[in-house]
């Protein structure tokens, strides 16, 4: 395909039943626009895949890139961007579905705003209210005070994710599970950072949007369902997990001095649930530990050895 308009980007892993579905969704409601869908499969099980490959062999616009080894969702979505070749990045979960020409209103807008880099859709859950379509990058004024202090203080007010908003508007961060970008824009900044292996990248990448001076906006014309929790299972791996991302996070984008005071703040949230939570006491173990990156689920990951490598 030549002028490819929106590469659409996901990850399956041991998940087709949902894949399958974003992948009806996108075909039966994106109109009047050249797009490819790229599908990452990350080291599923057999039979997944081989679920996933018999319902994609005979579309025509879709790329399956069989990877060996779960790399996470960054490294994911960073080896389908080696094969996409559109002018737009549409980044989606694969428990997502579009409701109505989500990607031509997006790319709509972004063609119409040229400061603005990174967009999201209305992201609904199963009663269709508002999921996470946006929210804050961590403050130390809001750890440490609670939002309406950060918010009087803060010279770019932006609202929390507890603010329905209802007309195009600038946020902070955007959900990891819609990410629609300019494609030269987010080659420039150099993608999704690779260290993080679930959690934290939409803020690490809204922040470096943010940082080159371009904008990132909301726009509740475009909708897309999301089945929170459908891709990824809710355990004390997952939760551990996502605080071995947000320390990256902190020690990449805070002073010493913020750092300090941010991780003081999390370990008296940390300690106090120690309490109430079942996981608490572990938590707060590995937190007492600095959450080591060692600890990560990316170095529990097996190679899975292929008689070939697929690309489909």
């Amino acid at each position: 395909m030549k002028n490819i308009d929106i590469s659409f980007i996901t990850i399956n892993y041991n998940s087709s039943s949902f894949t399958i579905k974003l992948i009806e969704s996108i075909i039966s409601q994106t109109k009047d626009l050249n797009f490819e869908i790229i599908v990452v499969d990350n080291a599923s099980e057999k039979e997944d895949f081989s679920t996933l490959k018999n319902f994609t062999k005979n579309i025509s616009n879709l790329k399956l890139i069989e990877n060996n080894i779960n790399s996470g969702f960054a490294s994911g979505n960073m080896l389908g961007v080696n094969y996409a070749s559109g002018k737009y990045y549409f980044f989606i979960n694969n428990d997502c579905l579009l409701l109505n020409n989500t990607a031509g209103i997006l790319k709509n807008f972004l063609d119409n705003n040229d400061d603005v880099a990174l967009v999201t859709a209305k992201v609904l859950d199963d009663k269709k209210n508002f999921s996470s379509s946006y929210k804050q990058f961590p403050h130390v004024l809001k750890q440490l005070f609670g939002n309406s202090i950060q918010r009087f203080f803060s010279k770019n007010k932006f609202p929390s994710n507890k603010i329905k908003l209802n007309k195009n508007s600038q946020v902070e961060v955007v959900s990891g599970s819609c990410m629609f970008f300019r494609a030269d824009i987010f080659c420039d900044i150099g993608g999704f950072d690779t260290i993080f292996f679930l959690y934290c990248e939409e803020e690490d990448i809204s922040k470096k949007v943010w940082d080159i001076g371009k904008k990132v906006y909301f726009i509740p014309e475009a909708e897309v369902y999301h089945k929170s929790g459908g891709s990824t299972s809710q355990n004390i791996l997952m939760e551990r997990e996502f605080y071995i991302s947000y320390y990256h996070l902190l020690n990449k984008h805070f002073n010493v001095f913020e750092r300090v005071l941010l991780k003081i703040a999390l370990f008296f949230k940390l300690f106090f649930r120690v309490f109430k939570k079942k996981n608490g006491l572990a938590i707060f173990l590995s937190m007492l530990k600095g959450f080591p990156r060692k600890e990560s689920l990316r170095y529990k990951q097996k190679l899975i050895k292929k008689e070939e490598n697929n690309v489909i």
